[in-house]
């Protein structure tokens, strides 16, 4: 997973709103009681995120399970890594183990929609609570039930490209509440060739129920789940749940 699709991953997340997400980043930090000085970006992909927290005067520890993904986020914030503002770990989220404990823990972009079961949700939630210090963050986002299955659903998206074409196809899996995604990519090559990748995701849905259960159980306390990044209440129709727990 990710492995080729990491070369290519920001041209497809090019109308992500990273900088609306660090400015809700900020808001949730003004609930601990001392502003948060280290952070730990888990499932850090290509480290878009990372930068931001980085370019705000955080300390930053990036996480992510894909080696081509932290290659990428290395590049992008060389300078960062050269003066140890900056830590790249490979880990799996479900074995998240840190030396010291963090002021916060950020997971955006529906990484926690690649956990495949509500026990994966309750493992990782308990490995947050651990590395967290007392008053601690945890802030995600992930997609709806109400996304996953009526908008990514059944459909299929592809785009055409002078360099790189895609196919994407999903299924949705209604009794287990999660879309099966298969993805090929045509990367343009030298002398008018194009070389094929294939990948394969998944992505579980979760009720809110479940999300306020997995939290509870992990020791960390709700302190609001919200339908966008102004922090609006979730509706019905809302296709993410921006989340924000803490460590008492």
């Amino acid at each position: 997973m990710y492995e080729s699709f990491a070369a290519f991953y920001d041209r497809l997340m090019v109308d992500v709103d990273y900088d609306g997400r660090m400015d809700f980043t900020e808001k949730a930090f003004t609930l601990s009681p001392q502003k948060p000085r280290r952070v730990l970006d888990l499932a850090c992909g290509t480290g878009a995120m990372t930068k931001r927290l980085l370019e705000r005067g955080y300390d930053v520890i990036g996480v992510d399970l894909s080696p081509d993904m932290l290659t990428i986020a290395a590049d992008r914030n060389q300078s960062f890594l050269e003066d140890s503002r900056l830590v790249l770990l490979s880990q799996d989220m479900r074995r998240l183990e840190m030396p010291f404990q963090v002021d916060a823990i950020l997971s955006f972009l529906d990484s926690l929609n690649y956990l495949e079961s509500y026990e994966e949700l309750s493992q990782v939630l308990g490995r947050v609570a651990q590395v967290l210090v007392k008053d601690g963050l945890f802030i995600a986002d992930l997609h709806t039930e109400y996304k996953l299955s009526t908008l990514v659903g059944n459909d299929v998206f592809y785009e055409v490209d002078d360099d790189l074409a895609y196919i994407w196809l999903n299924h949705y899996d209604e009794t287990k509440r999660a879309v099966e995604m298969d993805l090929t990519f045509f990367v343009a090559r030298e002398g008018g060739l194009y070389e094929r990748f294939e990948e394969f995701h998944r992505q579980q849905a979760f009720s809110l129920e479940e999300i306020e259960k997995a939290v509870s159980e992990s020791g960390l306390t709700l302190q609001g789940l919200y339908g966008d990044l102004q922090m609006n209440p979730l509706e019905k129709e809302s296709e993410r749940i921006f989340l924000i727990a803490q460590k008492k």
